[in-house]
């Protein structure tokens, strides 16, 4: 798995396919292509906004890989909100999502931590995460959310589906231009 990684990590423009990598792998494979852009930001825009996204699509969004360890961090920013980071941890089986929500003051909002684990057939360039029964606790209408996150070499994905409704919430990172590194997210000493 190692001399996998290291090849990865060297020319991540790789072919990335399910049957390249296996279950193992994959979520190793993705997290270096992830920890590529460890202190680059980038900005990105919503597709194909919701009503209720209208606040999202009138603000700058810039997403900034932070906290590249054996946890990665990668917060939101929503113009000058800084209150989302994505949360992306290594498992025995996969990767695990969570959405850490915080205030200004660096308290946790009463909605964070919901997220859940990666589906089986995920691979290094499409994560897929079901809510897991912590957030189905907190959010009874997020029970049937599935996150998604997709890394190629040009483009980082972050979207949204509800099972069973029309909820959708898409948003595109461009990878080829990055953009300076905004302030530390609320809850989080600047680096």
């Amino acid at each position: 798995m190692s001399s996998i990684r290291a090849r990865l990590t060297s020319s991540y423009v790789v072919a990335l396919t399910a049957t390249a990598l296996d279950a193992q792998a994959a979520p190793d494979a993705f997290l270096d292509g992830l920890r590529a852009h460890c202190g680059k930001a980038y900005e990105g825009r919503i597709v194909n906004p919701q009503p209720a996204d209208t606040a999202f699509a009138s603000q700058r969004l810039v997403m900034h890989v932070r906290g590249c360890g054996d946890t990665l961090r990668v917060p939101f920013h929503v113009g000058a909100d800084r209150s989302r980071t994505w949360v992306l941890t290594r498992t025995a089986t996969g990767l695990r999502l969570k959405h850490d929500h915080r205030h200004e003051d660096g308290s946790e909002d009463r909605v964070t931590q919901y997220g859940g684990d990666s589906r089986a057939g995920s691979t290094a360039m499409r994560m897929e995460f079901p809510a897991d029964s912590f957030t189905a606790a907190l959010l009874p209408a997020a029970r049937t959310n599935v996150w998604t996150i997709e890394l190629t070499p040009t483009q980082f994905v972050y979207q949204l589906r509800r099972e069973g409704s029309d909820r959708r919430f898409r948003v595109e990172f461009d990878l080829t231009k990055p953009v300076p590194a905004p302030p530390a997210p609320w809850g989080f000493e600047p680096r």
